[in-house]
């Protein structure tokens, strides 16, 4: 007896002929992804029994682990191989990040349109640094200290007065909330990312302080 699929059809899922004809979430795609018994294709997870998605999918990149396979796919709503924009907003929703600051985060990372398999693992461990970072005080908003002790965690050690310039631009109140944090950690990040590109070739006179001083009348 076959188990039962959801109609999203993820990667890694193997439907039968006569259980799922389609993927309605691609349409591009026959069969989804294969007309294949699963019986025959995935015989289960080594990983963990209870997963139907196979952890040795070809479609993944080898610097991947299981769970960020996991979490990539569950992002990838439109079974793209690749999480956009708008999928970070939506993975993100429940946290407030905004799409502005889903660009930030974005462009922290690559310099692609997108995140693929080859850069989720560096987003995911960006991801869980400024979480653990965030979850250490045991509040679910930080104040101005907290913020400033975070960022120094995660070497991002920057003057208190910009720390205040970027949560009136981040944030309505006095502190920040984890949605918050990501905007203004992101953003450092990304002048840090242009910092460090540019300085080993030779070319900045700024350093990182000035770099993002200026940066914020732009992002």
């Amino acid at each position: 007896m076959f188990p039962q699929f959801p109609t999203s059809c993820p990667i890694g899922y193997y439907p039968p002929q006569n259980q799922i004809p389609g993927c309605p979430q691609n349409p591009n795609l026959q069969i989804c992804p294969q007309n294949l018994d699963i019986q025959n294709q995935i015989p289960g997870c080594p990983q963990d029994p209870t997963m139907q998605i196979c952890p040795q999918n070809p479609n993944y990149a080898e610097n991947m682990t299981f769970q960020q396979q996991l979490v990539f796919q569950q992002m990838d709503k439109n079974f793209s191989g690749t999480i956009e924009v708008n999928e970070l907003v939506t993975a993100y929703q429940q946290m407030g990040v905004s799409e502005s600051v889903a660009h930030i985060l974005l462009r922290a990372v690559t310099d692609k349109p997108h995140i693929d398999r080859d850069t989720f693992p560096a987003f995911d461990n960006m991801i869980q640094m400024l979480h653990r970072a965030f979850m250490q005080f045991g509040q679910p908003v930080l104040n101005v200290q907290n913020i400033e002790q975070a960022l120094v965690q995660c070497q991002l050690q920057v003057q208190t007065a910009l720390v205040h310039q970027l949560i009136k631009k981040y944030s309505h109140d006095s502190g920040a909330d984890f949605g918050q944090f990501l905007g203004i950690a992101s953003y450092l990040l990304l002048c840090k990312k242009i910092f460090m590109k540019f300085n080993n070739q030779g070319r900045v006179t700024l350093d990182f302080q000035g770099i993002s001083n200026l940066g914020i009348w732009f992002v």
